[in-house]
């Protein structure tokens, strides 16, 4: 016999309204177009504002800019947005979906679902529509990146990596807590990479499990980091590095072929054991060589400066990794903006991009421009992905941030969101 409820009208309807709110909005996106009028964009690619435009969406896309808007716009949904700004949705460059969702120095591995999917919903609402996992629990993230695609869970669209290492690092917790039921370094998403290894093999292993791109993490050889990228490269996957790995330095990683370094303080790896350490050196002519060769190489910085600020073991790098940081932004190598961590979303009511972001104009001499390209046009171009997502402009998909206050006047004005947009859909900030 089917057990009798109680559910009042009122939990009835509050449990639909979600899912209303769901088809209203896709109706709105795909039976007809939704316009954003007199907005004023941000315009990432050329700087500066372009006041009062009218954008005009349709199946998730940018369909059309007006520089004049029309004064009707028939068959459609329009939105007025007098006096806001509107910039791309954000991109955190590297996160860790699991780790994040305990924000605390002792971590706690393999949270539940439903704090990740609540992580994830935090960080769609503080205008995050794209995040890069920089390796987690494949099975985990997967599930979770295809439930963004779908829409059945509010979050930003995940692409991850898999992560490559050397055996002395799979003896690490958070190995044990990625790999749970499998063996640590014997699985595609944590792999142990050693001179036997079928380089060719572990790169279609990667893909195969969804990977967007290889992690070179611990105790990799350059010979074998060579050999990594080529492969990877071949078969169109980005390849990220930390700064450094232990038997690799920045020059070595930069030489051969990695799209990306992690973690500023790592770059000081470039520097002789004596002169090396936790501070910048007054002479910075290795690191001045690094960042040439970076720009040459195109090689992006992914700095991670929040974890420096906010992390007390890490509290010694945080001056040098800001001067590494500004050093690097004036060589013109491109910075992408990563927390390492996405948000305490128990605690806080932003993600701590927007944090990020300000560290960039407040301790490395970043303009606001710059410092909001590296959570938008940098991080697509990081991603491969600019040709849908990190600019406002005609064909690219409609993920869109609209503020209450400029933030080329002040950059914490990223923090005052009045609703964001992913491919069309209106998520009003809760």
């Amino acid at each position: 016999m089917r057990k009798k409820t109680n559910r009042t009208h009122k939990q009835i309807v509050t449990r639909l309204t979600p899912i209303l709110f769901f088809l209203i909005s896709h109706s709105a996106v795909f039976g007809q177009s939704i316009v954003l009028k007199n907005v004023n964009i941000v315009d990432v690619i050329n700087g500066g504002i372009l006041e009062n435009q009218a954008i005009e969406i349709r199946d998730g896309k940018i369909v059309n800019i007006h520089n004049a808007p029309p004064e009707t716009f028939e068959n459609d949904k329009v939105i007025d947005l007098s006096g806001k700004y509107v910039i791309p949705g954000l991109i955190d460059s590297h996160t860790h979906i699991e780790h994040s969702a305990y924000w605390e120095p002792a971590r706690k591995y393999n949270p539940s679902r439903e704090n990740l999917v609540a992580l994830l919903e935090h960080a769609l609402d503080g205008g995050i529509t794209t995040i890069r996992e920089m390796a987690s629990d494949v099975r985990v993230v997967s599930e979770l990146s295809r439930a963004a695609k779908l829409g059945t869970i509010q979050s930003p669209d995940i692409v991850f990596t898999s992560l490559f290492a050397g055996p002395e690092f799979f003896e690490d917790p958070r190995a044990a807590a990625a790999t749970r039921g499998e063996l640590p370094g014997r699985v595609s998403w944590f792999k142990t990479i050693a001179d036997s290894t079928d380089i060719s093999e572990a790169v279609i292993e990667a893909i195969g499990n969804g990977s967007d791109g290889i992690k070179l993490y611990a105790f990799l050889k350059p010979e074998l980091v060579e050999k990594i990228s080529t492969e990877a490269r071949k078969r169109g996957l980005m390849v990220l590095a930390h700064g450094s790995t232990q038997y690799s330095n920045p020059f070595e990683l930069v030489d051969s072929g990695v799209h990306s370094l992690s973690h500023s303080s790592l770059l000081l790896d470039v520097l002789p054991e004596e002169v090396g350490g936790s501070s910048y050196p007054e002479n910075d002519q290795l690191m001045q060589k690094l960042f040439q060769e970076m720009k040459a190489n195109e090689v992006f910085l992914d700095p991670t400066q929040f974890i420096y600020e906010k992390v007390e073991r890490l509290n010694k790098l945080s001056e040098a990794s800001s001067k590494i940081i500004e050093e690097a932004y004036k060589a013109g190598v491109m910075v992408t903006a990563g927390t390492d961590t996405i948000s305490a979303y128990q605690d806080e009511q932003y993600p701590f991009l927007h944090d990020e972001i300000a560290l960039y104009v407040e301790k490395s001499g970043f303009s606001m421009i710059d410092a909001l390209k590296t959570a938008t046009i940098n991080g697509a171009l990081a991603l491969n992905m600019d040709h849908e997502i990190g600019s406002i402009e005609v064909g690219k998909k409609a993920n869109l941030v609209v503020l209450n206050k400029n933030p080329l006047e002040k950059i914490q004005n990223t923090k005052s969101i009045y609703l964001v947009m992913k491919e069309g859909i209106i998520h009003v900030r809760k």
